[in-house]
């Protein structure tokens, strides 16, 4: 998988037929590596490892698909930098 800056179009489905999926890391990742830009990673290292998938939360603490936890830095980066609800 390579990260690149260009993006392919999604044709969504017709809202009857939308339906939860569970997705696989891969899958996520994929998505990922076609529609996100990464402004603060290391190029090099997102396309040899992947990116991070989250899937749990609980305070400031993130876990990974992988089952690391992680606290979540860049929330309040954000948080100071954009504002609260502006």
């Amino acid at each position: 998988m390579t990260y690149r800056n260009e993006s392919a179009w999604i044709q969504p489905a017709a809202p009857a037929a939308r339906t939860t999926q569970a997705r696989s890391t891969a899958e996520y990742r994929a998505l990922d590596a076609a529609h996100h830009i990464h402004p603060f990673s290391d190029m090099g290292a997102l396309n040899r490892a992947g990116s991070r998938v989250i899937v749990k939360a609980d305070g400031v603490y993130l876990w990974d698909s992988d089952g690391n936890k992680v606290i979540d830095g860049m929330a309040g980066l954000w948080c100071v930098n954009v504002g609260y609800g502006r």
